[in-house]
């Protein structure tokens, strides 16, 4: 009889040993932390370094009326830098060197060359050159292909928007191109034409072709 009683509770004592590991390794088991998802990728920001000898302002305005023609020509870029996200441009500034104004349409003579146009856009009637001899774009915001920013001509800022027509990225380096157009009046570029019957536009579109390296 003791010999039963005595093999009885060993069999209880080793039952209730395995049951004690077996939960061990369940709680364990419960217990054990699922591994971190990884983070996800992001838009890498590049900084490019405007390039004024390779980038270039090309600038036109036009009359209306009896005598219909317009001038156009280039402007210099003076330093630049801007930011690139995930391949678009995402922000940056330019200034525009205002003495560097170059004609290169035909419509002169010999009794009125190229150079007095000049002068009359370097003048008080336009944009007063000497003592505003830069201009200057910041940008606010991008969205598609849209750039919102600040241009500043005439010690005056008003919001206008660049139109991006492309933008390439190599290892060589980045160039991206964009269309403003603005309205003279709005920087006090307000002179009128001599001849009653000829208007000059209000509008005057820059092509901006901009090259950088990275900074």
């Amino acid at each position: 009889m003791k010999k039963n009683l005595l093999f009885i509770t060993a069999i209880s004592v080793s039952v209730a040993l395995a049951s004690c590991a077996g939960g061990g390794e369940t709680a364990s088991e419960e217990t054990t932390a699922a591994p971190e998802e990884a983070a996800a990728p992001t838009a890498e920001t590049i900084t490019w370094n405007v390039d004024p000898a390779t980038s270039n302002i090309r600038w036109e305005g036009g009359t209306a009326g009896a005598q219909v023609y317009s001038h156009f020509g280039n402007i210099a870029i003076q330093e630049g830098v801007v930011m690139t996200e995930a391949g678009n441009l995402a922000n940056g500034e330019f200034v525009i060197d205002m003495t560097t104004i170059n004609p290169k349409d035909e419509n002169y003579s010999e009794e009125h060359p190229a150079s007095d146009l000049v002068g009359h856009l370097a003048s008080d009637d336009f944009f007063s050159v000497e003592t505003y001899p830069t201009a200057a774009f910041v940008v606010k915001s991008a969205e598609g292909n849209v750039i919102t920013g600040d241009l500043t001509i005439k010690g005056k800022t008003n919001e206008e928007t660049i139109n991006v027509e492309s933008v390439n990225i190599s290892e060589d380096g980045m160039t991206a191109a964009g269309t403003l157009v603005f309205d003279r009046q709005k920087y006090d570029v307000a002179w009128a034409h001599y001849l009653e019957d000829v208007v000059l536009s209000d509008d005057i579109t820059l092509n901006i072709t901009l090259s950088a390296k990275k900074g």
